[in-house]
């Protein structure tokens, strides 16, 4: 430490700045932080966390001189980050949970409850709210604050976004709209520049909006349904609804383009992306998901910046495709008269390959007339409970049965698109298979298809029958198994010829989302049924992560560098590494639920679910 002083002193770092000299000190700095105050200290023994419940939440305001605690009893807690000291304790500030906490000026800041609103606070005054929001139908558990647009931006979980303009003043209240909304989200964020919105969802992806324009982001993304657009990526079958919005992916809307995320560890097979925070200069994403079995957590961290142009190699030709995304095109399998080289398939993504054994499609509707052409699922809904997935999971693994939470999803028929023939005939046929006849039938797809000149190979189907052997003409129900079906391949592979061809016989193309993993790290999920939030250090060099009893402290490499640059990410986005453990704090009494940086200085703060606030500093 002495000697990096004097180097500092002597002008020595500004000249040798990849010298590893900043890399040492930070890593002493952050691998000594150890506990030095708690809010249970400050108290009378026993009194702490009786009245407050659990810290599901802290927060400092920009100076880094004020936190404000969110807890479970309805109760609003202030502290000097300086002192450590309580300055208010506001016992009623709403009539449910208080979840979050969002500060957008030194003194004014806003917190979200269960009670479906919105309070806006003044520290110069904490003995009334100066306003209340309404208009979430379920638990607020998101706040943010545009300083581009001068909007507050909340979300909940029943799925909506809304924007708030603070300056208005109406006899009904402020200006407000809702610019969105997904079914499962869970949490939303809004970049440092506020040119970004990320939100984070139960169903298993992330979307990120570029260029953001919250006075435009209703109108651009009218109608655009992004579960719906990711369920038709999954079970890779064209859903004209979904596919009719293809131009938000497009380099060419050049406000609010969407992007979806949707890699993850091969071993993490996420669904429930539970919280979601930013770098502080927008160079990545932190994201914390639980497996199935809730059995074990996963810290991720993705590239949240768009794609560089491709080459001239990788372009396609096709001005309105998206440049961070590829396309897979569904083509008609040609007839041969003759045995062909077999054609070699594009290597399938990770995320695909595990929602796509077995996977099996239950269509509810109205029984076919025989001789109709009309009736192919194309409307889908995909929105199960946790508690139903769950369910069905536990099922799946009881009868040894490999199956995911989008298994279970159900279809209808508009009428839109034209039933294939093959696929009509096996639908009206009725006749109930075995194993032996489901693989029989596998075998003979291909020449099928070829007589029948159709997109489908080796595809199955069967008709349910009910449980004493009949059925209702008025609510049948169909079961299509997914197997190997529409041959898919990369739009750059195929030539100009075959995809004007294509065009004329009605293929499709589904877009294929970009690698944007980096790094990632797991732990066992030792409480169940609690979102713990981690966070980012004020210079982005380390993850506090929630852990047990305690917190982790995380960085990118062993030497606590700086977030890679951009040649060091190309590479690890094709092999993802884990993050690196640089220390591991455990002080509290119970389950930590919530870990936040100062942004001024390497200060750590702590809420358990006990009712504990804790803080560190480095111990040199």
């Amino acid at each position: 430490m002495e000697q990096y002083l004097r180097r500092r002193e002597s002008c020595w770092l500004h000249q040798h700045r990849h010298s590893g000299d900043e890399n040492f000190v930070m890593r002493r700095i952050y691998s000594s932080m150890g506990m030095f105050n708690s809010y249970h200290s400050n108290c009378k023994p026993g009194k702490a966390g009786q009245d407050t419940g659990a810290i599901f939440n802290v927060e400092f305001n920009a100076d880094g001189n004020i936190v404000v605690a969110a807890t479970q009893r309805k109760c609003v807690l202030v502290f000097d980050a300086i002192t450590q000291k309580e300055i208010f304790k506001v016992p009623d500030a709403h009539t449910d949970s208080v979840n979050c906490i969002k500060f957008f000026d030194d003194r004014l800041f806003a917190t979200g409850s269960d009670d479906f609103t919105v309070a806006l606070w003044d520290l110069r005054n904490m003995k009334q709210k100066l306003r209340v929001l309404h208009g979430h139908s379920n638990w607020v558990k998101n706040i943010e604050y545009s300083s581009k647009d001068k909007l507050l931006v909340t979300s909940g979980f029943d799925g909506s976004i809304f924007t708030w303009d603070i300056k208005s003043q109406t006899e009904q209240g402020l200006i407000s709209q809702r610019v969105f909304h997904a079914s499962g989200l869970m949490r939303c964020r809004i970049s440092p520049a506020g040119d970004k919105l990320v939100f984070c969802t139960s169903s298993g992806y992330i979307m990120i909006v570029h260029h953001l324009d919250l006075t435009t982001l209703h109108k651009d993304l009218c109608g655009f349904r992004p579960g719906i657009y990711r369920l038709m990526q999954m079970g890779e079958q064209y859903i004209p609804q979904a596919a009719k919005y293809d131009h938000v992916f497009s380099k060419r809307q050049k406000k609010n383009r969407v992007e979806l995320v949707t890699d993850f560890p091969d071993q993490n097979d996420a669904e429930m992306i539970m919280t979601l925070q930013i770098h502080p200069q927008c160079l990545c994403m932190l994201t914390r998901n639980v497996s199935c079995d809730e059995q074990s957590e996963w810290t991720c961290i993705h590239d949240i910046n768009e794609e560089p142009e491709p080459t001239d190699d990788d372009e396609t030709g096709d001005e309105d495709e998206p440049l961070t995304k590829k396309k897979r095109t569904l083509l008609p399998q040609p007839r041969q008269t003759e045995p062909t080289e077999p054609e070699t398939r594009a290597p399938a993504r990770p995320m695909l390959r595990r929602f796509m054994r077995a996977n099996t499609v239950r269509v509810n509707g109205a029984t076919p007339v025989a001789g109709s052409d009309n009736f192919i699922p194309d409307i889908w809904a995909a929105e199960v409970t946790v508690q139903e997935r769950a369910i069905r999971q536990s099922r799946a693994r009881n009868s040894n049965n490999h199956v995911s939470g989008y298994n279970f999803v159900y279809a209808i028929s508009s009428g839109v698109l034209p039933l294939r023939s093959s696929l009509a005939n096996r639908l009206l046929s009725g006749s109930a298979r075995t194993r032996a006849g489901l693989e029989a039938d596998q075998r003979v797809a291909p020449a099928e298809a070829s007589n029948a000149d159709t997109n489908t190979s080796r595809s199955s189907s069967s008709s349910s029958s009910s449980s004493n052997g009949s059925s209702s003409s008025s609510d049948t129900t169909v079961s299509l198994e997914f197997g190997p079906r529409l041959r898919m391949r990369p739009l750059s592979n195929i030539s100009a010829a075959a995809v004007a061809s294509a065009g004329e016989t009605g293929a499709h193309t589904i877009l294929v989302n970009a690698k944007k993993l980096l790094y990632y790290a797991s732990e066992t999920n030792n409480k169940p049924g609690f979102i713990k939030e981690p966070g980012f250090s004020a210079d982005g060099r380390i993850i506090c992560s929630p852990y047990a009893n305690g917190v982790r402290l995380l960085g990118y490499q062993e030497d606590c560098s700086d977030y890679p640059s951009q040649l060091v990410i190309d590479q690890v986005k094709h092999s993802p590494r884990q993050l690196v453990e640089l220390a591991n704090i455990i002080e509290h009494q119970d389950v930590v639920l919530c870990a936040k940086f100062s942004p001024k200085e390497p200060l750590l703060v702590t809420g358990c679910n006990g009712g504990e606030v804790a803080w560190y500093r480095p111990c040199l």
